[in-house]
């Protein structure tokens, strides 16, 4: 694409945790930096994308972030001055407490496009808080599916500004791909392997999981049900496992740093969320080549056109969710034509590349 003039981009991400938001904000302003911009973070001292941003040697501001934070005076002070002090032109905010105290700094600072990326389709309330910034501050709000747009727009139609909403979906790298032949887990004869990763969390449904390989086992399909990642229910999803004598049929596997070694081991992905804007991870197991089971809430068909690049089961039924797993794995041209439109899905609506040229065009408009 055509050359653009030089920007200063700030990237505010206040966020403690490490998520999906975090990993676009820290991924996107590298590649910004690639591009040629100056780019900065705003973040929470000791937060894990003020730790990755110190070891990639990232410029960022530590700021202790809270949901007041726009009543201190001393706080938007502080981010206008460094505002100023590094000219920015373009200010991007994750949660709703860096929109309040960043939006507000960023205007008193004359920054130019002030701009809100919300990635989870929580209902915007209606207050006179919210009118002020969408209304008078906020210059674009970028969501990363339709379903995170209506979340805006539902009930707040006579005041919200829809025209600036800007749709930019998440993405992969879709050069990237990693040898088949590597594997973190090896099958066990005709085992077949069912996978999922995620945060051990109540919004990504895990026990939902638990009540599919009780069907499954039901039935006397022979399988492994392997679950990536960390969380607080860890305890209690290892007690059901327990009592519900499936310890041999599941493995928690806790945080896995080989995500293409685990995603290489697998037949099938399921997808048990109760809600999400755009989920990356369904994203990334299509760009992998493996066929996928989700429910079919919120953002899911936007990714997932049933039975053309997967399945959406109904919400919450882990019977559906057998069947379909059940028949990814049966049969085979089908589920290499699953797999091919699943491929072709990303090259058209989620190549990162793409996408991130359509930002840095808004940027640089």
């Amino acid at each position: 694409m055509s050359e653009f003039p030089a920007k200063v981009i700030c990237f505010f991400n206040s966020n403690k945790a490490w998520g999906g938001g975090e990993k676009w904000h820290f991924s996107t302003a590298r590649e910004f930096i690639r591009r040629g911009f100056k780019t900065f973070l705003v973040t929470n001292p000791g937060s894990a994308l003020a730790r990755k941003c110190t070891e990639a040697q990232l410029p960022f501001l530590p700021v202790r972030i809270t949901n007041l934070s726009f009543l201190n005076p001393y706080k938007i002070y502080k981010l206008y001055s460094y505002f100023r002090q590094q000219q920015t032109d373009v200010v991007i905010m994750n949660l709703s407490s860096d929109v309040k105290a960043g939006s507000i700094a960023a205007k008193l600072a004359g920054v130019k496009k002030i701009m809100y990326r919300r990635g989870l389709p929580h209902p915007l309330r209606d207050t006179l808080l919210n009118r002020f910034i969408y209304q008078r501050v906020l210059t674009h709000v970028i969501v990363n599916s339709e379903e995170v747009g209506r979340s805006f727009t539902t009930n707040n139609e006579t005041w919200f500004p829809a025209h600036k909403l800007f749709l930019l979906n998440n993405g992969v790298d879709i050069n990237q791909h990693t040898e088949a032949s590597h594997k973190l887990y090896q099958k066990q004869g005709s085992e077949i392997i069912i996978g999922n990763a995620g945060r051990l969390t109540a919004q990504k449904g895990q026990e939902y999981l638990i009540q599919m390989a009780q069907v499954l086992k039901a039935r006397q399909v022979n399988f492994k049900l392997l679950i990536a990642g960390e969380g607080k229910l860890k305890q209690p999803l290892t007690e059901l496992i327990r009592q519900q004598n499936l310890e041999n049929e599941i493995t928690l596997l806790g945080h896995v740093e080989d995500m293409a070694g685990f995603l290489n081991s697998l037949d099938v992905f399921v997808f048990p969320s109760l809600f999400e804007g755009s989920a990356n991870t369904l994203i990334e197991v299509l760009h992998q080549g493996i066929p996928s089971v989700a429910f079919n809430i919120s953002s899911n068909p936007e990714i997932i056109e049933h039975g053309k690049t997967g399945f959406l089961a109904t919400p919450f039924s882990a019977e559906e969710m057998a069947a379909y797993v059940m028949q990814l794995t049966t049969d085979a041209a089908f589920r290499q034509e699953i797999v091919q439109n699943g491929k072709q899905l990303i090259r058209e609506k989620f190549d990162i590349r793409k996408n991130l040229d359509r930002l840095q065009a808004l940027i640089s408009s």
